[in-house]
């Protein structure tokens, strides 16, 4: 029964990061075939074959075995001091993402507050995926690199774009800066638009 669950949770996870087979199987090292039997609960995988896929799923592997309740309540409460660090693809330039948003089952959003550090070297590596983010600057000054614009940004100001086309925030001040990410992904967004219609 767990090992149905962990499958189910596996791919639910993929999918709500858009990521194909093939892609998950670049990231872990492991065999699209191996990973399909494993999502379609033909193979039980061990401690270790778990630990890899988390790891490209950028989730902690506690997650595959956490009880999904469906009396749980409808809001998560991530207080100051609970927030969880998490590995995010800004991370390898220096980005460091508290988690702030906790719903477990069906959630639509994420949410960080991110900091980013004074870093010299502008890095040329840019990100993109479906959907659209929201952010929101606490603390300091930042650029978006949007495209081919580089779009200022101070204390208090906020920026709404879609996430599909190559971007990056960047520290433009002299002391760390925080923000509060919001990430929807591009699947309730298709379903908002239909609504909306």
């Amino acid at each position: 029964m767990i090992e149905k669950k962990i499958a189910e949770k596996i791919r639910r996870i993929r999918n709500s990061k858009h990521l194909t087979l093939s892609q998950l199987a670049g990231k872990t090292g492991l065999s699209q075939g191996l990973l399909s039997r494993i999502e379609n609960n033909r193979v039980s995988p061990p401690i270790a074959t778990l630990s890899k896929i988390a790891h490209g799923l950028d989730v902690p592997i506690a997650l595959f075995f956490e009880e999904e309740d469906s009396g749980k309540a409808s809001y998560a409460v991530i207080r100051r001091g609970e927030r969880q660090r998490v590995v995010r693809s800004g991370t390898k330039i220096g980005f460091h993402y508290d988690l702030v948003s906790g719903l477990a089952r069906g959630s639509v959003i994420e949410a960080y507050v991110v900091h980013f550090p004074v870093i010299e070297k502008d890095p040329k590596l840019l990100f993109d995926h479906p959907g659209e983010e929201f952010l929101f600057v606490l603390k300091g000054d930042m650029e978006l690199v949007y495209a081919n614009e580089r779009i200022p940004l101070r204390t208090g100001d906020a920026i709404h774009f879609d996430s599909a086309a190559p971007h990056r925030g960047r520290n433009a001040g002299k002391e760390e800066a925080e923000c509060l990410v919001i990430v929807v992904g591009e699947e309730f967004i298709k379903g908002k638009k239909r609504e909306t219609l």
